[in-house]
C-alpha cells in the first residue's frame, strides 16, 4: 500500500505533530516517521539472495524497478525477533502439553502398581501453572484462548487427590473408572486448548517489508518486520535523545535512532529511527 502521497493530506505545515508507523520487534516498540514510509507489503516471492554477506542482510527485492536490498531489523540489531518469540512460545506449548500427558500417565501407574506419586497436585506449580500465572500477551484472541486453560487445568491436578484416596480406600477400581473418563474429557480438552492457542500463535506470524524513503519517491532500503502496530501520532517535544535517557553508548544504536518518543499521558514510548543516516549504518554492520 502507498503511504508516502497522503503524508500530509491532513497535516498543517506548522503543526508540532509528530505522526509515526510504529512496530514491534519482540517486547521493543519502535517507530518511523511516516515521511520515510515509502510502501508496506507481505510479498516476499522474489527475494534475491544477496551476492555478499552483512548482518541481517536477507537480500533483494525489485520496487518499481528499482532493486532495494532487504535487512532483518531485529538481526541488525542483534535482538530476538517477534517470530523467533512466537516459535519459541510453540516449542513451550508442545512441552507443557506433553507434561500433562505423562502426568496422567505418572497417576496411572501409581494407582495400578501402589507406588508413590511424585508430581505437582498443585495446579500452580507445576512447569506450564507457574508459566501460566505470569503469561501475558498483546494478542487478545490468543489471551481469550488462554483463559479457557483455568478449569481443566485445575481439574487435571485436582484428580490426584481424589483418585489416591480413591484407592487408599480400596476402591482402585472406581479411581481407574474415574481416571479413564479425564483422559477422554478433562485431558481431551486442555489438549485442545494447546493445540488451539498454537494454531492462533502461527497463524499470527506475518511477514512484512517496508521500504523506507528519505525524498518520498526513490526507495532508500527495506525493513523486514514481523508485527505491525499503528499510526500514531506524538508532539514533537515528546522526542527526548538518546544521551537523555542513557541509551547513546549501545553500540547497536548508534546512528540508527533519532531519539525516544514517550509522551507524558503513558501512551505507547518507542524508539524513532534515524533514516538519515540508516544506509550508511546497516552497510557497517
Amino acid at each position: 500500500m502507498s503511504i508516502a502521497a497522503s503524508n500530509h493530506a491532513n497535516i498543517d505545515l506548522e503543526s508540532e505533530i509528530l505522526t509515526v508507523f510504529t512496530f514491534w520487534v519482540g517486547d521493543e516498540l519502535f517507530a518511523i516517521d511516516i515521511d520515510n514510509i515509502l510502501s508496506v507489503t507481505q510479498d516476499m516471492d522474489k527475494l534475491l539472495q544477496p551476492p555478499v554477506k552483512s548482518r541481517g542482510l536477507m537480500g533483494v527485492i525489485d520496487y518499481m524497478d528499482v532493486p532495494v536490498a532487504v535487512y532483518n531489523f531485529a538481526e541488525m540489531l542483534n535482538i530476538p525477533s517477534t517470530r523467533q518469540i512466537k516459535t519459541g512460545l510453540v516449542d513451550l506449548l508442545n512441552a507443557r502439553e506433553q507434561d500433562h500427558v505423562d502426568w496422567i500417565n505418572a497417576l496411572e501407574v501409581s494407582l495400578k502398581d501402589n507406588v508413590p506419586f511424585e508430581k505437582a497436585r498443585d495446579p500452580h506449580m507445576c512447569a506450564f501453572g507457574k508459566w501460566y500465572d505470569k503469561f501475558q500477551t498483546r494478542d487478545e484472541m490468543l489471551s481469550e484462548i488462554m483463559k479457557n486453560f483455568d478449569a481443566p487445568h485445575k481439574e487435571i491436578h485436582a484428580l490426584a487427590d481424589t483418585l489416591l484416596d480413591l484407592r487408599d480406600k480400596g476402591e482402585l477400581e472406581e479411581a481407574l473408572d474415574k481416571l479413564h473418563i479425564a483422559k477422554i474429557t478433562t485431558l481431551n480438552h486442555l489438549r485442545k486448548h494447546f493445540s488451539h492457542a498454537r494454531s492462533q500463535i502461527e497463524e499470527s506470524l506475518h511477514t512484512v517489508v517496508i521500504n523506507i524513503t528519505n525524498d518520498g519517491v526513490k526507495p532508500l532500503v527495506a525493513l523486514q518486520i514481523d508485527e505491525i502496530h499503528e499510526v500514531m501520532n506524538f508532539d514533537k517535544s515528546d522526542l527526548r535523545g538518546l544521551d537523555r535517557i542513557g541509551l547513546d553508548s549501545v553500540l547497536e544504536m548508534e546512528g540508527i535512532f533519532k531519539g525516544y518518543l514517550g509522551s507524558q499521558d503513558n501512551r505507547s514510548s518507542c524508539l524513532l529511527l534515524d533514516t538519515t543516516n540508516l544506509l550508511n549504518n546497516v552497510k557497517s554492520l
